[in-house]
């Protein structure tokens, strides 16, 4: 199995304090999923990072051993998510700046990379709009899982729509009063044959295939220090189960697991 993981890789900044950690949705799901998929499965990242030294933090997370690390360096700001962390351990991702994937590319190398790939992994929210117009353009016979990662704020259906015959797999964080959007989720599941998966927090998760419908409750928790990377982290523990065995009820299983112990902790991913 060849995974290859593109879109943002860049650094979190936790205010008041000021403290920097990896982070971006790309690099978050990349360093779970080498936790989490077997140790012969291959694992790739592609991404785009500035020249400055928020970089050096952001590369580092993800240049390790077990991750083919394709991320190349244009002048410019290396991508930055703000966050406070709420009382009960709720993110509040109150301000980003995407620096210089405002001018995201893939080169040769890279293309020749997502065209050999089973599986491809990348993210999507308006900021970032340009990254996956180009990563979906890319030439590739893999599958294909999305993240929309701010469809709660954001629902956009024209651009889910639009996108959904090459897309296998897509992956929304909701909320249990979304009640509208997860059945217009269910409907399009029905009628275009696509796995859809839904996070809930603290009321679990929940799978459309067609016209099956799974759910699965979140694994108790006495202690939530930061929800920054749970959706990663669970997409990367549902993949890891589903993309061998196929069973979504495991992987619904697998991915609350690990976004369990991932929320237990600052930071989108446990060191």
């Amino acid at each position: 199995m060849k995974l290859v993981s593109i879109g943002d890789c860049g650094v979190d900044r936790y205010m008041p304090e000021n403290k920097l950690l990896p982070g971006g949705i790309t690099a978050n799901f990349t360093r779970q999923a080498r936790r989490a998929f077997k140790t012969t499965d291959e694992i790739d990242i592609i991404s785009l990072l500035g020249d400055d030294e928020e970089a050096e933090t952001a590369l580092k997370a993800v240049n390790v051993s077990g991750i083919n690390c394709h991320i190349n360096k244009t002048h410019g700001q290396t991508p930055v998510q703000y966050i406070k962390i709420q009382q009960d351990g709720e993110k509040d991702f109150f301000k980003y700046d995407r620096g210089v994937l405002e001018n995201f590319y893939i080169d040769d190398d890279q293309k020749q990379i997502l065209k050999n790939a089973d599986l491809i992994m990348t993210p999507i929210y308006w900021q970032i709009k340009n990254v996956f117009d180009i990563v979906l353009s890319a030439e590739t016979k893999a599958k294909i899982a999305v993240d929309f990662s701010d469809f709660a704020t954001d629902p956009d259906f024209d651009l889910l729509e639009k996108y959904l015959g090459k897309i296998d797999i897509a992956f929304f964080g909701l909320s249990i009063n979304h009640c509208e959007l997860i059945d217009r989720l269910c409907d399009l599941s029905k009628s275009k044959n696509k796995l859809m998966i839904i996070t809930l927090g603290e009321k679990g998760s929940m799978s459309f295939s067609g016209n099956e419908k799974f759910q699965c409750p979140a694994m108790s928790v006495a202690n939530i220090v930061d929800t920054t990377g749970a959706g990663d982290a669970f997409a990367a523990g549902f993949l890891s189960s589903f993309v061998h065995q196929e069973n979504i009820e495991k992987a619904l299983k697998e991915g609350s697991k690990i976004a369990a112990i991932t929320i237990q902790h600052l930071g989108s991913v446990p060191t």
